[in-house]
């Protein structure tokens, strides 16, 4: 299982999230309803079987949004590990990756 959030680098308002959140179709992915409260950082997670697709619609969507940095997260639960990826513009500006060892 793999969980996916998706988080703007700065402060959007209420209707900027909104926009963005449908823009990226996240409301096909959740069962919750999106509702901003008041001016933050847009947040959303979604769990799901395989995020590649889904990461690169976002990545293609972003460009709706030139001016707003975002970070994807996504969490693959089964090997223990992160890619983190901050995308602008429907460019992946930066790639990471991460493992964790459980001690014990």
């Amino acid at each position: 299982m793999r969980v996916l959030t998706i988080k703007s680098a700065g402060i959007l308002d209420e209707e900027l999230q909104t926009e963005i959140h449908y823009a990226f179709g996240m409301e096909r992915l959740t069962d919750y309803v999106f509702k901003p409260r008041g001016d933050q950082s847009y947040s959303a997670t979604v769990v799901l079987e395989e995020t590649e697709d889904v990461i690169w619609s976002i990545i293609d969507a972003s460009r709706a949004f030139p001016e707003t940095g975002f970070i994807i997260d996504d969490l693959d639960t089964e090997q223990n590990n992160i890619e983190r990826y901050h995308v602008q513009d429907g460019n992946v500006k930066e790639q990471l990756r991460t493992g964790w060892k459980w001690d014990g």
